[in-house]
Order: structure tokens, then C-alpha cells, then sequence
């Protein structure tokens, strides 16, 4: 069964041109991108960006908005379907997980995740607030698998059977689960306790 052809409006496509043309656009403002496509009201551009977002042509990373797919003729051939698993579920064995709870995928490009391995790559959601303002409640966070970490990576673990994202770091020879919110304490990563380290954040997709 053919695909069916993805439309876009003109505002849309004029947003996609202007990003794809000025690559350092953090610095402009909503009104002054609206001047430069000939929009009438900054709100417009906001919206279509966002609905831009929700076609997989931008992510939203930082509080602002990132090109990722520039062909506004492309087809849906370049899109793979990347599982996302709720914290809730994690607290299982791992293949299990995989197995049993992979219900949502979300659609999404081989140059955002940056690598054709897609079977080792799955999404997060987020919950409560020990990494903000870095991760914040409801954000996706894109995992994958690899060799190892480096120490200013953030790391999907699953310690004592909770899954958690945090810093692994050494002090004095121990190790701990650190987190950014500074209201929170080091947890030491003590030898009787059960963690596997599950894989490294990649990106992170802000909520919109």
C-alpha cells in the first residue's frame, strides 16, 4: 500500500527553507524570523514550529528548535520507529521489558539518533525531578547502547531493580548516583547492591 504524501503548508516549508539556510538561528527572535518569511504575527511561526515538531522536521532541544529533516519532499523511507518504554515498567527483568512493554514507538530520523543501530536505541520518559534542569518531568530521553561511558555522560541504570537516570562518578575510590538538582543526595553505589548500567542518553527531546 502506497504511503500517503505528508503536506505542508506554506509557512511551513518558508520556516524550513529559513532553517536550513541559517544554520546559527538561536540567536533570532520569533518576530524577527516571522519578518524574514513574511509572517504576519510571531505566534504563527511558534505554532508551526511546533507543528513541525510533531511532524518529526524539528526537535525542540534547550528550549528551541533544531532542523532534522531538511527534504520537505522527502519520503517516509528515512523514518524508523524507535520504542519507548515508562519508567514504571522497568523494574522487571530487561529482555522482559523489551519483550512485554514495547506499546509506544515514536517515529523519528537516522541522522537525529546519529547511527543505523537502531535495535540498540529506545526512548524514556522522564519522571519527577532529580535531573532538572538538565531533564525535566515528561521530556523523552533517546538511549543507546555502547561499549562503555565517560564520566560526564548521564546513564540509564537500573539500581535495586529502579531504573534512574543519573551521573555514575568516583570519589575516593567509591562510586555514586549523582543527580543535577542539587536538592538531592549522592547514593552510593554500595558492592551488595544490584545496578546495571543499561545504556548512555544520547538526546534529549524537550515537552513540549
Amino acid at each position: 500500500m502506497a504511503r500517503k504524501r505528508e503536506l505542508l503548508d506554506d509557512v511551513q516549508r518558508a520556516l524550513i527553507a529559513f532553517f536550513k539556510k541559517n544554520t546559527s538561528e538561536e540567536w533570532l527572535t520569533l518576530r524577527e524570523i516571522a519578518s524574514a518569511i513574511w509572517v504576519n504575527h510571531p505566534q504563527t511561526v511558534l505554532n508551526k514550529l511546533n507543528q513541525l515538531v510533531l511532524k518529526w522536521y524539528f526537535v525542540k532541544d534547550n528550549s528551541w528548535y533544531r532542523l532534522v529533516r531538511e527534504s520537505v519532499q522527502s519520503k517516509f523511507d528515512d523514518i524508523i520507529q524507535i520504542p519507548v518504554f515508562g519508567f514504571a515498567q522497568c523494574g522487571n527483568k530487561w529482555k522482559a521489558v523489551i519483550d512485554d512493554y514495547s506499546q509506544e514507538k515514536i517515529p523519528v530520523t537516522l541522522a537525529f539518533i546519529g547511527t543505523s543501530d537502531v535495535q540498540n536505541c529506545f526512548f524514556v520518559r522522564a519522571k519527577w525531578n532529580s535531573m532538572e534542569p538538565k531533564i525535566q518531568d515528561g521530556d523523552l530521553v533517546l538511549i543507546r547502547q555502547q561499549a562503555n561511558y565517560d564520566p560526564n555522560d548521564f546513564v540509564f541504570i537500573v539500581h535495586n531493580e529502579l531504573p534512574k537516570l543519573k551521573k555514575i562518578i568516583k570519589e575516593e575510590n567509591k562510586f555514586y548516583l549523582e543527580s543535577v538538582n542539587r536538592f538531592f543526595d549522592k547514593v552510593e553505589l554500595s558492592k551488595y547492591d544490584e545496578s546495571k548500567i543499561i545504556w548512555v542518553v544520547k538526546k534529549i527531546i524537550k515537552s513540549v
